[in-house]
């Protein structure tokens, strides 16, 4: 009796492990779109386009593996980056979309337990903050990233936030992906992420467009298919599409930049490109009516 009583603790102690484990690896939330670090074949060219051009503010630079980061500032917590490369036109240019958590060990431990292949250890980056770079399903390298308050993002909070921005707030990630999916794991199974909208809406037809809204915020991903990688992109709000077309209009000698269409979405984008073809897209936060 008391052998058979024993076997039966050992044996619920034992199915009860895999939830145990389960609790204890919780995923850990995701704040939005931190930044968006990019190939640029020139470093001028990135203070042309994205500081005079499009208005943002040079904030600092830092040290990383492929070279020295410039960072312009869209809001307090989220920038665009460069990294210079003289054969960025010939080469897949993201270098990584960042998303923002407030524990990156417990995002390594949570990916490696849903079987992403993950780092062996956190790395701290050159401007001061926790990070680790894993990729998605398609091989889009993301990075995680906890803003240490002593890092150079954070100490640049109220600073560097030029009048002359054609924005305040990126609010989508474009990424490459081989084919638009319904469920893509990644996004989806692993990080939580929950369909916001998709073109067409029939589940009979292929899909094209699929947005993919994150649990803990109101930022998105978007993905559309193509066979061209350098789709990757941030989608700035545009509270005005005609003031944003105008203002651009005038920093490029008065000549217009793009025309503007009305998406699948039935709102307002604008897509413009840089020297190197990288896209930069604008999106007016409601419906044309």
């Amino acid at each position: 009796m008391k052998r058979s009583y024993l076997f039966s603790i050992i044996l619920l102690v034992f199915m009860s492990l895999p939830d145990i484990m389960g609790q204890r690896i919780t995923r850990p939330p995701v704040f939005g779109i931190a930044k968006m670090t990019y190939l640029v074949s020139d470093y001028q060219l990135a203070r042309d386009y994205y500081g005079k051009f499009l208005g943002f503010d040079e904030a600092f630079q830092y040290s990383s593996p492929l070279g020295e980061v410039i960072s312009f500032k869209v809001n307090d917590r989220q920038f665009l980056e460069f990294v210079q490369d003289r054969n960025a036109k010939e080469k897949t240019r993201l270098v990584s979309v960042s998303f923002e958590t407030n524990d990156v060990e417990q995002m390594r431990v949570y990916l490696k337990s849903r079987n992403v292949t993950v780092p062996d250890a956190v790395t701290v980056d050159g401007a001061g903050n926790r990070t680790i770079l894993v990729h998605d399903d398609d091989g889009v390298p993301v990075e995680f990233i906890d803003m240490n308050p002593n890092s150079l993002h954070k100490k640049s909070a109220g600073k560097f936030l030029s009048e002359n921005r054609i924005s305040k707030r990126i609010h989508h990630a474009g990424l490459y992906t081989k084919e638009v999916i319904e469920n893509p794991k990644f996004y989806k199974e692993v990080l939580g992420c929950r369909e916001f909208f998709k073109y067409p809406e029939d589940t009979n037809e292929k899909l094209i467009i699929l947005y993919l809204q994150f649990p803990d915020c109101v930022e998105f991903i978007e993905h559309y298919a193509t066979p061209d990688p350098n789709i990757s992109h941030p989608c700035f709000v545009a509270e005005s599409m005609q003031d944003v077309m105008y203002t651009l209009k005038e920093r490029n000698g008065n000549r217009p930049v793009a025309q503007s269409a009305v998406g699948r979405t039935r709102k307002y984008i604008l897509n413009i490109t840089n020297a190197d073809g990288t896209r930069v897209e604008f999106v007016e936060p409601f419906n044309v009516r």
